[in-house]
């Protein structure tokens, strides 16, 4: 269990949201076929990519609006995460090498690649990133260990809020490198980004 100042946390988790966002950018310039096309059978596409983060952190973002309002502010500027986030956390984030540990979604978690529009599945993710950022603020005063949140089953499964935002931004950089590597397959197949 790791043991972090709330301040250095939270700002580094501010830090690496904004880089999430402004990293997103760069699939604006795909047109909406490559950002529908996965690289491969029984892959996911961009659009897929952004489509999965977005139904995660849409039912997160959900779950601890209410939590935080309602939290009292909290002295305490050390937080120390716990055994579960601390493996969930190292399981969900990218290597230094760019590798991610293979992991299995639930179908739920999964977007229908029929009904999706990419572009606007790039713009949620946006609008997501900017909630994180306000949740972030607002948790900057509060207590990270004693808020928690249902995870992955509700009512089984609860983390500490600390470790579900460390969670949350992990996953979203490991789907990033994800959408990367789909949208370099464009370039070295010699198909055109508009």
């Amino acid at each position: 269990m790791a043991l972090f100042s709330r301040t250095t946390l939270i700002t580094d988790l501010l830090d690496r949201t904004e880089l999430l966002k402004a990293n997103t950018q760069a699939f604006g310039r795909l047109t909406d076929d490559q950002l529908r096309k996965p690289p491969a059978a029984g892959s996911w596409s961009i659009g897929e990519i952004y489509g999965h983060l977005n139904l995660c952190f849409d039912q997160y973002i959900r779950l601890i609006l209410p939590r935080i309002t309602l939290a009292p502010d909290s002295p305490s500027d050390l937080y120390r995460s716990g055994w579960l986030g601390d493996w969930l956390y190292d399981r969900t984030m990218p290597r230094p090498d760019g590798s991610v540990p293979r992991l299995k979604t639930r179908r739920a978690w999964c977007a229908d690649p029929a009904g999706i529009d990419a572009r606007d599945e790039l713009g949620k993710f946006r609008r997501h990133c900017d909630a994180l950022d306000d949740i972030l603020r607002h948790a900057a005063t509060k207590d990270l260990r004693r808020i928690r949140i249902p995870f992955y089953l509700p009512r089984l499964l609860h983390l500490r809020l600390g470790d579900l935002l460390r969670y949350l931004v992990a996953h979203g950089e490991r789907h990033l490198l994800q959408a990367q590597r789909v949208m370099i397959l464009f370039y070295d197949h010699g198909s055109q980004i508009a």
